[in-house]
């Protein structure tokens, strides 16, 4: 028996708030090691504790009591100027809150916890007491996700880039080569190991499931462990509810305007009032999917939450001093999303963490301040969510990067010789960009960024890098909006109508022969004194075009670039609801929508149509002549 027939919701519940709880205090706990005098944030931080021990009480979960207390008493001594908070001391409480964590992760195999780890509550107690611990190794908050894990060996070695782009060991030579992946521990060995160590035979079930038999080790039930509940703000539920009235009350209207003109009535005011209910109704209905499809958006935040810790314990792990920065919190992205998106994240940071960031003493000659910073960044362009992943470390040297690539074989002379930066960036993301050397002790082990590359592409998204030897690199994620209602521009290409974010258009434009200037072999126009390259959108598409075109969209790229995208024509605006292309998808089509005659329209990708081959270099100015100018 688990312990917990009939208090399933309960359950759930206290897991979800409890949850949401701890990560808050973890955030705050690294803010409080900045800031360890801030006596609201220890307040803060002893409610949230308190919380979760009342909670915990409620399910007779004793030992998890115990351990909440015990901290929450050392809280209580530090919000009391009783003692002060030191690194030790702050060792202390982050393995008993990991320890909280992994009880966490048994309640919601619907069991019961153990004892916490013996020594956390030895080193609660003797710091209680007014002694110093002892000190023990800091364990990073999340170990290396398991997503498609590569076989050892064959994945990129971390260690043999950093050799690669900075020209020094990431470790010391003629260490043992990287071990396979350890078996998950049983259950009396999980305590005070994080619950995210645990692969996943620890997490396979929800607190709801019977207890039987674990999970097969070293794989995840996806259907079990993917959360598909969503929480949503009342004041959103409230906005459906009233508009679903409002669309009642109007249908009503509409059917009592139909009873009258059946009968007859066909006055002038009669068809007023129909031509304001329609108008009404349509009204509504557009507001009420824009509220409907909000209630699957979701803060990223909420993945960002448990970022702070993972690169506290990791930086402190490596004796590095980093600040992980974070923006964009409220920008809302699709629930589906938010989940498939953790492992990468948490990868690309503890990389940047590893190996982005200098050591102090590198930091210190390079004449940098000994604190460096790694920014997570979310915000919306257009048709696009962009989540930025950037150092202020090292860098990386392209030269360095195709010299590797070229002794690993994996491209040719040729092939390095035309190279440019971007694309040598780019070769990181390579399988088997690797060697045999020995691996990081926290990076390297099975997830390298061929797989963050192909978890990414899952997402219908892309991933580009920009770095700067010496100064730091940026990792930008880009992920279309696919759930969503997107106010589009309707353009038509040889009669064929097609979509493009309006967020990212800036004006339309004729385009005349004589206006259009030829600027190292590519079209170009003056707008206003900005001399902007011409993109006609049959180029884009690889379409033989019958007569130049006519007309110019001037839009704004996702890289605050601005062009022009030539076309036949224009059709006017709609606010389209995005439907995904799961089966097939062409490139440069990021989903399909539905117009209100019921004719169906390609949403165009303009991110990926630039990215593809050729696609940037332009035409000539003789394609925006007439035909028999371009035949003289």
């Amino acid at each position: 028996m688990s312990g917990f027939e009939g208090m399933e919701d309960l359950l759930q519940d206290f897991l979800v708030e409890a949850g949401e709880l701890l990560a808050g205090v973890d955030n705050k706990l690294v803010d409080l090691e900045q800031r360890s005098g801030d006596h609201s944030l220890l307040n803060e931080i002893f409610r949230g504790f308190h919380t979760i021990k009342g909670g915990a009480g409620f399910l007779n979960a004793t030992e998890l009591v115990t351990l909440c207390h015990l901290t929450e008493n050392l809280f209580d001594k530090l919000r009391n100027n009783q003692m002060s908070l030191t690194p030790e001391i702050m060792d202390v409480i982050m393995a008993a809150t990991a320890g909280v964590r992994t009880m966490f992760d048994t309640l919601e195999r619907g069991m019961q916890p153990g004892a916490a780890d013996p020594a956390v509550i030895a080193a609660l107690k003797q710091v209680l007491a007014g002694k110093a611990p002892a000190p023990a190794p800091v364990m990073p908050a999340i170990a290396t996700p398991v997503v498609a894990a590569v076989p050892t060996g064959s994945g990129p070695d971390w260690n043999a880039m950093f050799q690669a782009v900075v020209g020094k060991p990431g470790a010391e030579s003629g260490s043992a080569a990287t071990p396979p992946m350890p078996v998950p521990p049983t259950s009396h060995e999980l305590a005070g190991v994080p619950a995210d160590q645990v692969v996943a035979a620890a997490i396979g079930r929800r607190a709801t499931d019977k207890p039987g038999a674990p999970a097969p080790v070293g794989r995840r039930d996806s259907e079990k462990s993917r959360d598909t509940s969503i929480r949503v703000d009342t004041a959103r539920l409230d906005q459906v509810l009233n508009l679903s009235g409002e669309i009642g009350l109007t249908k009503n209207r509409l059917n009592a305007l139909r009873s009258e003109i059946l009968n007859g009535h066909t006055d002038t005011d009669t068809l007023h009032a129909l031509d304001q209910a329609v108008s009404q109704l349509d009204q509504l209905v557009s507001d009420m999917q824009n509220a409907v499809m909000k209630t699957r958006m979701q803060p990223v935040g909420r993945l960002f939450q448990k970022y702070p810790r993972i690169a506290r314990d990791l930086a402190r792990s490596l004796g590095k001093d980093v600040e992980l920065e974070l923006v964009g919190e409220d920008t809302e992205i699709d629930k589906t999303m938010i989940e498939d998106l953790g492992d990468p994240i948490i990868h690309l940071i503890r990389n940047a963490v590893d190996h982005g960031v200098e050591s102090t003493e590198e930091r210190r000659a390079a004449g940098k301040s000994e604190k460096s910073r790694v920014r997570l960044e979310a915000r919306q362009e257009g048709d696009h969510i962009v989540i930025l992943i950037n150092d202020d470390g090292r860098g990386m040297n392209a030269e360095k990067l195709r010299a590797k690539a070229l002794e690993k074989g994996l491209i040719s002379g040729d092939q390095a010789n035309i190279m440019d930066e971007r694309q040598s960036f780019e070769l990181i993301m390579l399988p088997g960009f690797s060697t045999k050397d020995v691996a990081s002790d926290v990076s390297g082990r099975g997830v390298g960024m061929d797989v963050v590359k192909t978890n990414i592409q899952k997402l219908k998204g892309n991933i580009d890098i920009l770095s700067t030897p010496g100064r730091g690199s940026t990792f930008i994620i880009s992920l279309p909006l696919t759930l969503a209602i997107l106010p589009v521009l309707l353009v038509q290409l040889e009669q064929q109508p097609f979509a493009v974010p309006l967020s990212m258009v800036r004006e339309i434009i004729p385009i005349r022969a004589d206006a259009v200037q030829e600027i190292g072999g590519r079209a170009t126009m003056v707008v206003r004194g900005e001399v902007m390259p011409i993109y006609p959108l049959n180029h884009l598409l690889g379409w033989n075009a019958k007569r130049p075109p006519t007309f110019g969209v001037l839009m704004q790229g996702i890289d605050h670039s601005a062009f022009i995208l030539a076309i036949d024509g224009f059709m006017g605006r709609e606010d389209a609801v995005v439907k995904s292309l799961d089966d097939f998808r062409p490139k440069g089509v990021s989903g399909v929508t539905t117009l209100s005659n019921g004719k169906i329209v390609l949403i165009l990708d303009m991110k990926e149509l630039f990215g593809m081959s050729g696609a940037r270099r332009g035409v000539p100015r003789s394609a925006f002549l007439p035909p028999q100018d371009q035949a003289a």
